[in-house]
């Protein structure tokens, strides 16, 4: 390959053209690669959706509002590590 290691050579728009094999595509001037394709990242179908049980969101909404809660009634900071003044 003619180009640099790690990425597209500065200067090369691809214009000489691509050669294309079993799920790739090369640059026939720098040698860059494309993955072409992605098949084996797709799931083959869509993932199922999983929805809580009311009580269980509901224990989980609770248990967020007690938290937050408790940080008020403290004075800690939002976005701190819970140390005034440091």
């Amino acid at each position: 390959m003619k180009g640099e290691s790690g990425g597209q050579p500065k200067g090369c728009g691809h214009r000489s053209g691509w050669t294309h094999t079993r799920g790739e595509a090369l640059c026939n001037d720098c040698g860059t690669r494309r993955f072409t394709d992605y098949g084996a990242l797709r799931p083959a179908e869509l993932p199922q959706t999983t929805t809580p049980p009311p009580c269980r969101a509901r224990k989980t909404d609770r248990a967020a509002a007690r938290r937050v809660a408790r940080f008020v009634r403290r004075g800690i900071r939002w976005g701190t590590s819970g140390l005034v003044g440091v």
